[in-house]
């Protein structure tokens, strides 16, 4: 969990960066230049609502300022980088995946690079948000809720990530396919 030391620490660089001062962050915000002091200096956690109104008078979202992980502006990630992550059942693997994406603050993309699916997989539980399947190569079933839907290469689906769904490959060609998710606090393996 981040502590207030670490949340005052992403406050003040992020009111530097700014080129603004206490005041002028205590202006847009309604609150008074001591009290955000204090936070800056983890001398006291702010509010919700405090935290609201800090985020906004600095253009931000609240989340940028209290994410488990402290991520660059911008995210580059080489080839050679990518983390990977292997999809097992029972013991066997099921699909093999490049995480494309590592995240920014409070970004709420993530883009997957899916290989060597085998059968029907539920790769996330339902969750808030958004998700895409863009078939590259081979072909692949999305089921959605209780609805098949058959897709091959240069197709995409978008649908609710609140409704159950899983991906399973059709024939004997191993699909390549991306997995676009749109959600709230989302995280690489």
């Amino acid at each position: 969990m981040l502590d207030k030391a670490e949340l005052g620490r992403r406050v003040k660089l992020e009111r530097l960066s700014k080129g603004m001062t206490l005041k002028q962050v205590a202006d847009a915000s309604g609150m008074s230049p001591t009290h955000i002091s204090e936070i800056e200096r983890g001398r006291t956690s702010p509010t919700v609502g405090a935290l609201l109104k800090i985020a906004h008078a600095l253009g931000k979202s609240a989340t940028y300022f209290v994410e488990e992980e402290e991520l660059p502006s911008v995210s580059v990630v080489r080839k050679h980088e990518r983390k990977q992550h292997s999809v097992n059942d029972s013991g066997q693997s099921v699909a093999n995946m490049d995480f494309l994406t590592s995240g920014i603050p409070a970004g709420r993309l993530r883009v997957v690079e899916i290989r060597d699916l085998e059968g029907g997989q539920q790769l996330a539980p339902p969750h808030e948000g958004e998700e895409i399947f863009l078939v590259d190569s081979g072909r692949v079933r999305v089921t959605v809720g209780e609805a098949p839907f058959d897709l091959e290469a240069g197709d995409c689906i978008q649908f609710k990530a609140s409704v159950p769904h899983k991906i399973e490959r059709v024939g004997n060609e191993r699909p390549r396919v991306l997995w676009i998710t749109a959600s709230e606090g989302l995280v690489s393996p």
